[in-house]
């Protein structure tokens, strides 16, 4: 099931999804005692990230994880957790708690146990954010990776390192199942492309030939945030 909310403009978009993003981590954390916060990297959440900042928010009981990230070191400027420290942990949300996925280790496939071990006091997750490559992928759910059918399986791992055929890059993911178990779920939409390629990912088909289908088609609500 989704819900979509259409912004005039992405100043708008980032300010309106902030402040609902706030006040779902507050909730969580009244109910709970702690909230986690599940976050991408790239382009289109920086301005959200750095309005979330701002958030009257109990930060000190949030934890910030990524949905999915590069194997490079903080210092890499393809770090998502770069830009997760320099954009979110700043300002009043600088007492969050990050869980970075980077680990200074030989292999990435090396650090999934670390990550494993990390991640499993603080999931599942409370609010979780997601954009959407023109490719259809979320996360780092990629539709020609050898990977996915794996990502996508019920038993899946809570995260693995997959592989894009174009690069061969390794990149480490969230898998299908935690991010269909998410509380509270948000994808930020922006542009004409994306929104044509949402449109057709919103037909019936297959969730392998459009991974954006993971979490459009959960059991639990999905809102989507669009602006041109």
């Amino acid at each position: 099931m989704t819900e979509t909310r259409v912004y005039p403009d992405r100043g708008s978009l980032a300010a309106g999804l902030a402040e609902q993003v706030a006040a779902e981590l507050n909730k969580a954390i009244r109910k709970r005692g702690r909230a986690t916060l599940a976050v991408p990297g790239g382009e289109t959440p920086r301005a959200f990230l750095s309005e979330l900042s701002l958030q009257n928010v109990e930060w000190d009981c949030v934890s910030v994880i990524l949905t999915d990230e590069h194997f490079v070191p903080e210092a890499s400027g393809h770090s998502n957790g770069r830009q997760v420290r320099t954009l979110l942990l700043q300002n009043l949300a600088a007492e969050a708690q990050f869980h970075p996925f980077y680990h200074e280790v030989s292999e990435p496939e090396d650090a999934l146990p670390l990550i494993a071990t990390d991640l499993h006091e603080i999931l599942p997750i409370d609010v979780c954010i997601l954009g959407m490559g023109t490719d259809t992928r979320v996360a780092a759910l990629l539709p020609n990776s050898d990977q996915l059918e794996e990502a996508l399986g019920l038993w899946a791992p809570t995260v693995m390192v997959v592989r894009d055929h174009e690069d061969g890059e390794p990149r480490f993911t969230l898998t299908a199942p935690v991010l269909e178990r998410a509380r509270k779920a948000h994808v930020l939409i922006v542009g004409e492309e994306k929104k044509v390629t949402l449109r057709e990912a919103q037909k019936v088909g297959l969730v392998e030939d459009a991974p954006v289908r993971v979490i459009l088609n959960r059991a639990r609500a999905t809102t989507i945030h669009y602006a041109d």
